[in-house]
């Protein structure tokens, strides 16, 4: 097509270079699409489907691909999962744990070596980047919340150029309390409550915290109940009330066993405990609202 002379010719050269110049952004952010990809990192909750936000539901429908490491979730989840491109992570050891060079923690499964792990994460951020620059919705699923004791912490840093979206989830731990009929911040001397866990190779022990009377919850990981309890002994009271929370969320497998640090260990079969269960200990598991504690 031939430009004509003058101001119009001019006119006409200065659009083709402002049109080259936003067509090379477009080509820049994303070289299929013209508009860059977004990514996820979604909370699903605990137990079932019913328990997921509107907005963690709304973008499982909306992904391109869905990234998962929890086959329970891929369960779970079958019916909102269909027809999409869902990636099982699983034994892949693309974990926080698992790719790091000092691997101190001893219960970590070793298999793919830590090596392997890192290759195996090396392989799964290019992915997801190609997929971003494509223009994709790449969703990244956990159960519970994904930012209380998830597997993907290292992933805010890794994609914090492009401002990777967190969506929380209802965790376990509010799953647990719902169970409860429980208020974990109201006791009779204390208002707070410790979210931790039992592992021996972090500075914040549980003894330590134990210390501060306050109420606790423990996520459990595959620790030791039995030990737990002993080192909860060295700080609470032996009539401190304790309860054991399993497959919390869960409808039809949820259930609630109730004691007390001396007791509670009679009561459950600590060598057939699931994964699904968390600890509740503290006086708000026995505190009524008129300020009294229950039963006296």
């Amino acid at each position: 097509m031939r430009i004509g002379s003058g101001p119009v010719k001019l006119f006409a050269a200065s659009g083709q270079v402002v049109l080259l110049f936003l067509l090379g952004i477009g080509i820049l952010v994303n070289p299929v699409y013209g508009k860059g990809g977004s990514l996820h990192l979604v909370g699903l909750g605990p137990g079932d489907p019913d328990l997921a936000t509107v907005k963690a539901l709304r973008l499982v429908q909306e992904a391109d691909i869905v990234f998962s490491l929890s086959e329970d979730i891929l369960d779970r989840f079958h019916v909102q999962f269909k027809g999409k491109n869902v990636r099982d992570l699983s034994g892949q050891n693309v974990t926080r744990y698992h790719a790091r060079k000092d691997n101190k923690i001893p219960e970590a499964d070793k298999s793919p070596s830590g090596d392997q792990g890192r290759s195996n994460r090396s392989a799964l951020i290019r992915e997801v980047r190609q997929a971003l620059a494509q223009g994709k919705k790449v969703v990244f699923v956990d159960s519970g919340d994904p930012l209380i004791y998830g597997p993907w912490a290292w992933m805010l840093e890794e994609f914090k150029d492009v401002d990777l979206e967190v969506v929380p989830g209802v965790s376990s731990f509010n799953a647990g309390l719902a169970a409860l009929k429980r208020d974990g911040t109201w006791a009779p001397h204390t208002h707070s409550i410790i979210l931790t866990t039992d592992r021996p190779n972090s500075d914040d022990k549980l003894e330590a915290l134990a210390a501060h009377k306050c109420s606790m919850a423990i996520f459990t990981h595959r620790t030791n109940f039995s030990e737990i309890m002993r080192k909860l002994k060295t700080q609470y009271a032996e009539e401190t009330p304790v309860a054991v929370v399993f497959y919390a969320g869960y409808k039809e497998k949820q259930s609630v066993i109730r004691g007390s640090l001396t007791t509670i260990e009679s009561m459950i079969k600590a060598e057939i405990l699931p994964l699904e269960h968390i600890v509740f200990v503290g006086d708000f598991l026995t505190f009524s609202i008129d300020k009294k504690q229950e039963g006296q």
